[in-house]
């Protein structure tokens, strides 16, 4: 969290919201949705799980661990359905416990606003053993002789007789819940833990809702980027950098004295300025379909994705990295003028944008430069470090932010006025259940 990542956005019903405040408060429901207790299901049954942290507190579970004699006792009751938990007695000793959290405070960012976060840790087990020198060393041992020269029967009584080591693998996933805008941002772009994930949310209340990067349009993403293509700015310094990359060796081309033109030619191989006063620039990595009928190219070089674009007449860009950007105006200490631009945030534009199976629309790639910057500055200037939640808030706020921004701005490159659908939308699809493999606990 806090650096460039892929951020898989679902919806949440707002309705849910007292539902799902309710789930907070009840410690029977906490203690079962823990972490702590998703760490000893997959140490005593062996079953992938997914637990939950504060955000404040990442690895809680490992500073207020269960006893070791109560282990086992709480992984049974983490495996009971919701409707049983009312019925089932636990020690003092657990339900007292330190090692979960339990009460809206220990999740809600703001007080003022439903902006709720958590740690989702994912469980796994794992083969940390190397299984092919295993089954090396028992041919060598009963066969005499290597694995691959042994026959097809023979290979099937070693592999059935080598068993791999495995162990439990933990991953940490930030999770953010807005009821207010309505929306949960996951950072992950795997399916099975979006999945999992979802499922621990449905069960504290949240009811999760499949949505879609939606304009109406198949070919939304290419027009999007060739638009921007067709009204860049710079063409003729862009052209000359290009030209410059074929003739010499990166650290022989001359930089421009301009340091704000050098740093675009540089890093971009298109710069558009909106009416909205943004900039929206296309940099690798980038994909460049030469012909209407011949796969695209990736490219990763903005001089090389210049050149591309200038070999034929159907030369279309179909993937590319777009980074937004201010351009701000200043007077140094000397009183002279000058301009830089920031970067407000970046994100991949390709053909991955939904993830269609989990029901959700990524944001990959994703970075917000400025939030680290500008919060360091404010550290640096008053001398005191914001609060965690205050971090986590500030990141969902910005996140968000970046989001709208990226729905009205592709709204305005395509001309779709306020009756289109355009955006991120709710989806009517059926989201495959495929057979569980993860627990929530």
């Amino acid at each position: 969290m806090f650096a460039r990542g892929s951020w898989a956005i679902l919806g949440v019903a707002k309705e849910s919201l007292e539902a799902f405040q309710t789930c907070l408060e009840d410690r029977m429901t906490m203690v079962a949705a823990s972490q702590l207790a998703a760490s000893t299901v997959i140490r005593h049954f062996q079953t992938d799980t997914v637990g939950i942290n504060p955000f404040r507190a990442p690895r809680l579970d490992d500073e207020h661990p269960v006893a070791s004699g109560r282990e086992e006792e709480l992984a049974q009751f983490a495996l009971l359905a919701p409707e049983e938990y009312e019925g089932h007695s636990l020690p003092a000793e657990i339900v007292e416990g330190e090692g979960y959290g339990v009460g809206v405070e220990a999740f809600q960012l703001r007080p003022d606003l439903p902006w709720f976060g958590l740690w989702a840790v994912v469980n796994e087990l794992k083969d940390v053993g190397d299984v092919a020198s295993m089954k090396e060393q028992r041919s060598y041992v009963l066969l005499e002789r290597p694995y691959r020269f042994l026959q097809p029967i023979d290979k099937r009584t070693v592999d059935e007789n080598t068993a791999g080591v495995k162990a439990a693998v933990r991953k940490q996933v930030p999770v953010l819940v807005d009821f207010h805008e309505g929306r949960v941002y996951i950072e992950s772009s795997n399916k099975k833990v979006l999945q999992a994930i979802m499922g621990a949310l449905g069960r504290l209340g949240a009811e999760i809702l499949p949505v879609a990067w939606t304009f109406n349009r198949a070919d939304w993403l290419a027009e999007i980027l060739n638009r921007l293509y067709e009204n860049t700015g710079y063409k003729a310094e862009l052209n000359a950098r290009a030209q410059d990359a074929t003739r010499f060796s990166p650290k022989e081309i001359e930089k421009l004295e301009d340091r704000e033109l050098e740093s675009i030619v540089a890093k971009y191989f298109s710069m558009t300025q909106l009416p909205s006063d943004l900039w929206m620039g296309i940099s690798g990595p980038a994909q460049i379909r030469l012909h209407d009928t011949t796969p695209p190219v990736p490219v990763k070089a903005p001089a090389s994705a210049t050149t591309l674009l200038h070999m034929t007449s159907e030369a279309k860009i179909v993937a590319g990295a777009i980074t937004w950007q201010e351009r701000v105006a200043g007077i140094n200490k000397k009183g002279a003028e000058y301009a830089f631009r920031k970067e407000l945030f970046c994100a991949a534009v390709n053909d991955r944008m939904n993830l269609t199976d989990a029901g959700a629309a990524m944001l990959r790639s994703f970075d917000l430069p400025a939030f680290r910057k500008d919060i360091q500055y404010e550290i640096r200037k008053s001398g005191q470090v914001p609060a965690i939640e205050q971090f986590w808030a500030g990141w969902l706020h910005e996140m968000s932010n970046a989001v709208r921004t990226m729905e009205g701005t592709f709204r305005e490159i395509l001309d779709i006025d306020g009756k289109e659908v355009g955006g991120i939308a709710p989806v009517r699809v059926a989201v495959v259940e495929e057979k569980a493999e993860m627990v929530s606990a």
